[in-house]
């Protein structure tokens, strides 16, 4: 368990004081967690949710992986299309490895590239795309689509006059326009691994 060596991680990392951090969680003292981060004392259920939530961070991470370490394992889920018409294949097809300094603790994996419908965005097929799960994207992000419950896509998304579309980044592709409620973002590709 890396608990103890997570929280003073995160704790520091945010240029917090333990008297602060005691405060967001209603504690009239630091002492608490300053038990916390030296081993003595071990939180209940709902202060660990609670200090997931404050750091960002997933709950099995702040309990099990080495935050603090120079390198985090982030898993390759499988493959998606840069194009249409590919279920992603959700198995775990190995792992990429990071520096602490490009990783922030939350939902993050790498997804393989099929297909060649984002080139110009130098996103091509055997690359891998790091991403960050969440279900929104702002007008003119990369994501990662599911459309129509079985396909997944990788696209720029676009808000424009007639509605939001999906736009490729190869002219030989056109605009896929959205309707509500018949597609769903699965997350915002931050960048882009050249994989040889």
């Amino acid at each position: 368990m890396k608990f103890k060596e997570n929280l003073r991680f995160l704790r520091r990392s945010n240029h917090m004081s333990q008297n602060e951090l005691a405060d967001l969680l209603g504690y009239k003292s630091f002492t608490t967690v300053q038990k916390w981060e030296d081993g003595t004392t071990f939180p209940v259920v709902e202060n660990l949710n609670r200090l997931a939530q404050i750091f960002n961070v997933d709950l099995d991470h702040l309990l099990n992986v080495d935050l603090t370490n120079d390198n985090v394992e982030v898993p390759i889920l499988g493959e998606v299309k840069a194009g249409y018409n590919l279920y992603v294949n959700q198995e775990i097809m190995g792992y990429e490895y990071m520096s602490n300094h490009e990783y922030k603790p939350g939902e993050y994996f790498y997804l393989k590239v099929k297909g060649d419908s984002m080139v110009d965005e130098r996103i091509c097929e055997g690359d891998i795309v790091y991403v960050r799960k969440q279900d929104y994207i702002n007008d003119n992000e990369i994501g990662v689509f599911l459309l129509d419950n079985n396909e997944v896509t990788i696209k720029r998304f676009r808000v424009m006059k007639n509605g939001p579309v999906l736009r490729a980044g190869n002219k030989n592709y056109a605009d896929v326009k959205l309707k509500e409620g018949e597609y769903k973002v699965l997350g915002k590709v931050l960048h882009s691994k050249i994989m040889f």
